[in-house]
């Protein structure tokens, strides 16, 4: 018997299967490890020169937003036998004036109660300091005293602090300088960047698809087009959930009858550009200004209002928006804002998510293809979750009552005959 074990193991060239493919795993395993490092060192050296260049990440951010948002617009135009010229133009246009009338149609709104938040503001601050020391109270600590509104008014009155406050002041003063015309640069750089990529993206893609060595091209150009169709779509859809999310608070607020119900619902629906922040900071805020300015009850429902937005956008609005994305566990995401805010602060925030996806796409296309051999789609498909368009009621009833008919009539023979009619 131990004579004849290696004779099962051999092939006619006398070379031993197992170990043939052990070796081929272990060669596999020694690219997608290699094809990670360099991976991390090529994430590290970008990093480097972001750092050296951040003065201009804003408006390079800002100006790829704005292209991924644009160029379905434009591309829409061009189908049309309109020079994309002309269609950039008339996209930012359009983008423009949605701005504006968004703007003129919640302005006097905000207006109304931001005066009212301002005029209302020591009565707030009053209150909030009593409920926090008597919560401080209930715990079991003594003898904590926070600054009442009239002690903060002396303290900004008294020369001292104000001297104090200039010196802060002149000492920032440099960076405050920076802050505004870094902000200047972006709205006005951005713009400009994206509209000439958004004119001349064809051609942009050719010369970019040039570069590419000719026994990568294909595999290159399928992953990138599913990576930007992917990122694109997260970053679209992800600006059409904040919009809704932002309604829907504002609405619910509005419903309930909390007070700044405007104002708390667009700080909800920006910061839901952000994955999961949005609707928890709305929550907070609206039972805060709910327990400050009324009572517990509409407190409570400000948390409810808060919890169904948050539902609804996890399991109806994001879903059928965000057609295809990358499907990442919502502590890795917490991880990830955590790490990009410690790193880049809000900038850092805001790319957080596209960035881990992107990574999560690369890696995993490698280890697939390189490691456990799979095909370039099956190792898409595994990384890319992607969500049909929701259907008419009319259409799905139908389609059902075909699907019934079609299985009732196709006789069933085998189980492979089966699972092909399944499939």
């Amino acid at each position: 018997m131990a004579e004849e074990a290696p004779s099962v193991l051999v092939d006619d060239a006398g070379d031993a299967p197992a170990q043939r493919d052990l070796s081929a795993l272990v060669s596999r395993v020694g690219i997608a490890a290699w094809s990670l490092v360099g991976a991390a060192v090529l994430v590290w050296i970008t990093l480097q020169i972001l750092s050296r260049l951040e003065v201009l990440l804003a408006p390079v951010v800002l100006a790829l937003a704005l292209i991924y948002v644009l160029n379905p617009v434009v591309n829409w135009f061009h189908a049309r036998h309109i020079p994309r010229v002309i269609g950039a133009f008339l996209a930012f246009v359009l983008l423009l004036g949605a701005l504006v009338l968004f703007g003129f149609a919640v302005a006097p709104a905000v207006t109304s109660q931001a005066s009212e938040l301002a005029s209302s503001f020591p009565e707030i601050y009053e209150d909030s300091t009593r409920e926090i020391e008597d919560l401080i109270a209930r715990l079991g600590f003594e003898d904590v005293d926070l600054w009442s509104y009239e002690r903060l008014q002396d303290f900004i009155q008294d020369p001292d602090a104000q001297d104090r406050i200039l010196s802060v002041v002149w000492d920032r003063l440099g960076e405050v300088t920076t802050g505004l015309l870094e902000t200047v640069l972006v709205f006005f750089l951005a713009p400009v960047v994206a509209f000439y990529v958004l004119v001349d993206l064809p051609r942009v893609r050719e010369e970019a698809i040039s570069l590419i060595p000719e026994r990568h091209k294909a595999e290159v150009l399928h992953v990138s087009r599913r990576l930007g169709g992917a990122i694109g779509g997260f970053l679209r859809g992800q600006v059409l959930v904040a919009l809704i999310v932002g309604v829907m608070t504002s609405i619910g607020f509005r419903i309930i009858g909390l007070e700044f119900w405007l104002i708390i619902g667009m700080i909800a629906g920006f910061l839901n550009i952000i994955p999961f922040v949005g609707p928890w900071v709305g929550g907070f805020l609206g039972v805060l200004v709910g327990f400050v300015t009324a009572d517990v009850t509409t407190a409570f429902w400000a948390g409810v209002v808060a919890l169904i937005v948050q539902q609804l956008d996890n399991h109806l609005i994001s879903p059928n928006v965000l057609r295809a994305t990358v499907s990442l566990h919502p502590a890795v995401i917490i991880l990830v804002l955590v790490l990009g805010g410690g790193i880049g602060g809000i900038w850092g925030v805001l790319l957080a998510v596209p960035i881990t996806a992107i990574l999560k796409i690369l890696a995993g296309h490698l280890w697939r293809t390189r490691v456990l051999g799979q095909s370039w789609e099956d190792a898409l498909e595994a990384m890319i979750e992607s969500s049909q368009p929701p259907e008419t009621l009319y259409e799905a009833i139908r389609e059902s009552l075909d699907a019934d008919a079609a299985a009732a009539e196709t006789p069933v023979e085998d189980d492979g005959g089966e699972d092909a009619a399944v499939e």
